[in-house]
């Protein structure tokens, strides 16, 4: 594993009473994962699905979400771990949590589903933890839930629910979420991903729902590094420190901050922004801005591992000319700030406040406009699809704002969390 690291600018000018109203230094790391030969595959997979079987589920969506997982359970060896927990206002579980002994079994209980009653989301996804726990394996559990509703029955706040979902994590449980459809709660799945480290799919029609949960699925088979977690030490040197990226973080007793970052295959890279509030510094010279410690486990051997690295900053000295701007980093500022205007965005149309939501939309284009020469060749192409996509949830708003509010603050939510969440500078979106 690797971390890099690159500050905003070679020299801070932190000399001065009036520091307080310098702008925060910037910091832009990087977690890179090695390329790994190709992996047997010695620790077992193991996966808990937990399905809605509401009846707003009937029709195609839960026969689409059957076949899909039926084929996931084609993939799976005698070795690897699945398990089924259905709801609508009961829960039953479908599929016991254990070895794909048995796969025509596993695959006649999931097409034995029908639709039927409400939605207790809560009851569900808890039953589906639990069963996921009660494993104890050391390589960790998938949970994926798969629901096209919102939760009426049972406990609905997403304040309880999250915090309910990140207490499983250091059980190295992580939870993904797929809403099907436009009915469901994206607010309450989005911080069912979040908390639980996972990843927030959409799937608008039946059909599509398939493609999500087999490439949750194939993630699943291809990580390689579990439960990383990155710990941010803040130095003498600086103040609070603040995380653009929408990662679970929290704050230690001690002061450090501790950044969930999930599960990670090989080959792969995840970005984050990190921003210090500067002290008065008494002299020129070195200044420590913080020290950075990356653990993970490695699936392959379940062997732990570490990397750190230690950050600092150049004072600059009172006759000194201001730093050198590096522009990748302040590129990187920009784009999460944006996907920050695009998550508030999506809570504006969830909320039902249209107008609001298409203000912070023109505010994007504003900012984007104003900040685009400042933006290097080589990182425009990452900007772009940006641009797209709220030009293209403009034009749908003010073509019919009651008709396209709910699909558009779905697809922004749902690409939000991944500009923000599984940010991957190395390889940019195409769309």
């Amino acid at each position: 594993m690797e971390l890099t690291t690159r500050l905003d600018r070679t020299r801070y000018h932190w000399l001065g009473p009036a520091v307080e109203k310098v702008q925060p230094a910037a910091l832009l790391v990087e977690v890179t994962t090695p390329a790994l030969p190709a992996s047997e595959r010695t620790a077992p997979a193991s996966l808990v699905v937990v399905l809605d079987r509401s009846g707003s589920m009937g029709g195609d969506r839960l026969g689409h979400a059957q076949r899909a997982l039926c084929e996931v359970v084609d993939r799976l060896s005698p070795t690897d771990v699945f398990g089924l927990v259905a709801f609508d206002d009961t829960v039953e579980v479908t599929v016991p949590a254990g070895p794909v002994t048995d796969p025509e079994g596993v695959k006649r209980a999931i097409c034995s589903l029908r639709p039927r009653g409400t939605t207790d989301l809560a009851a569900g996804l808890l039953r589906g933890l639990k069963e996921a726990r009660r494993l104890e394996v050391e390589a960790g559990v998938r949970v994926l839930l798969i629901s096209d509703g919102h939760a009426n029955r049972g406990v609905t706040d997403p304040a309880i629910i999250g915090p309910k979902v990140a207490e499983f994590v250091d059980s190295r449980i992580t939870t993904s979420s797929l809403g099907v459809g436009l009915g469901y709660d994206e607010t309450l799945l989005d911080v069912i991903a979040k908390e639980g480290t996972g990843d927030m799919y959409f799937a608008a029609e039946a059909d599509t729902a398939a493609g999500a949960i087999a490439q949750e699925c194939g993630e699943l088979l291809g990580h390689r590094f579990l439960q990383c977690r990155l710990t941010i030490s803040p130095g003498n040197g600086v103040g609070a420190v603040t995380l653009l990226n929408d990662l679970p973080h929290r704050t230690t007793p001690t002061g450090d901050l501790v950044i969930e970052l999930g599960n990670l295959g090989s080959d792969r890279s995840r970005s984050l922004v990190l921003l210090f509030d500067p002290k008065q510094a008494i002299k020129p010279g070195r200044r420590k801005v913080c020290t950075l410690r990356l653990a993970y486990t490695l699936a392959d051997d379940l062997s732990d591992g570490s990397t750190s690295q230690t950050v600092w900053a150049r004072i600059a000295a009172p006759d000194d000319k201001p730093g050198r701007i590096d522009r990748q980093v302040t590129s990187e500022v920009l784009f999460q700030q944006l996907q920050r205007h695009h998550a508030a965005a999506a809570q504006a149309l969830y909320r039902g406040a249209i107008e609001r939501a298409v203000s912070i939309f023109r505010r994007m284009l504003s900012e984007l406009q104003a900040g685009w020469s400042q933006i290097p060749l080589d990182r425009r192409t990452e900007f772009e699809p940006l641009v797209d996509q709220v030009t293209h949830a403009l034009e749908l708003l003010e073509r019919d704002a009651a008709g396209n509010a709910s699909a558009t603050s779905k697809h922004s939510y749902a690409l939000s969390a991944l500009g923000m969440r599984k940010r991957d500078r190395r390889r940019p979106p195409t769309s």
